[in-house]
């Protein structure tokens, strides 16, 4: 596969608290929604209120970025940006040659 073909997903990792037994899980996975014209290394960038999923098949939110760099008026995620709702955790990877400030 030539390297401009390649397609990276941003992965968040932490815990999904939507199981009946035990309440919470160790959970992970990829930012399933970003930006519909802003790329980096192929895939769309992760932005403020941009959806994750769990490997169970739950969801979460980003709810922290940037706050000096906006892609379609919402501020671009980062690795150690927070997740909220049924996933709770981080971002814990992401494109490194691509560095969004603040």
């Amino acid at each position: 596969m030539a390297a401009s073909s390649r397609f990276y997903v941003d992965i968040w990792a932490g815990i999904c608290c939507c199981h009946s037994s035990p309440t919470c899980v160790s959970m992970a996975g990829p930012i399933m929604r970003g930006s519909p014209d802003n790329t980096s290394g192929n895939a769309a960038q992760s932005r403020l209120t941009d959806i994750t999923i769990g490997y169970c098949g739950h969801g979460g939110t980003i709810i922290t970025g940037s706050s000096k760099v906006i892609s379609n008026a919402l501020n671009k995620s980062r690795i150690g940006d927070n997740v909220v709702g049924c996933n709770i955790g981080t971002l814990v990877s992401g494109l490194t040659t691509h560095e969004v400030g603040g």
